[in-house]
């Protein structure tokens, strides 16, 4: 089970993989010959001040096995000629009911009046 950190460091060492995993040991008192991988999960910047900061949330594998998980879209039909259905704003709602219009097999039509 890997082990979630959040750290702030500085933009050189989020840019090393190798800095960040010899930061990441000295956080929890052990070597970087013990980490098999650092998983970025999350990263944000953080310029408020002079000094630039990355803020890094991580998942260390120690003393573990990493398996990547590959990502797969999905396989979806192909339905431009099905029954049509009329979706009223290509908002959040309006684009996730077309997507499950696809996904029950019927064509929408996405409407936006736009300005």
């Amino acid at each position: 089970m890997p082990i979630e950190l959040q750290i702030q460091v500085m933009p050189e060492v989020a840019a090393k993989r190798q800095l960040l995993t010899e930061h990441v040991a000295r956080l929890i008192k052990t070597t970087p010959e013990e980490i098999s991988h650092v998983a970025i999960i999350k990263r944000s910047i953080d310029a408020r001040q002079k000094s630039v900061k990355v803020n890094l949330k991580v998942a260390v594998y120690h003393n573990e096995e990493y398996q990547e998980t590959k990502f797969r879209l999905p396989n979806y039909k192909d339905v431009s000629n099905s029954k049509e259905v009329i979706v009223i704003g290509a908002g959040p709602a309006g684009l996730f009911a077309a997507l499950q219009l696809i996904e029950l097999g019927l064509k929408p039509i996405v409407l936006e009046r736009g300005k």
